[in-house]
């Protein structure tokens, strides 16, 4: 038996009004296969290339430790 032949027979155990939602989701799944993204797939590379950041590579230890160095910072000149 296949996927939408166990749907079929499960939803024939359903009351109406619940077999109506099934088909109300089933309706929805279609539009959303229908719609395309508009926007273009994009990869870790392309996201992160905006940052503009060519040095070496920094770990979040070392991101996490600058945030901190900064903030303590920006709180003595206040």
């Amino acid at each position: 038996m296949n996927t939408a032949e166990i749907i079929y027979e499960k939803s024939k155990a359903l009351p109406e009004s619940f077999a109506l939602e099934v088909l109300d989701f089933i309706g929805y799944l279609e539009q959303k296969k229908l719609k395309a993204s508009p926007f273009k797939k994009t990869d870790v590379e392309q996201g992160l290339g905006c940052a503009g950041y060519t040095g070496e590579t920094k770990s979040l230890n070392d991101m996490e430790q600058a945030i901190a160095n900064d903030i303590r910072q920006q709180w003595h000149q206040a």
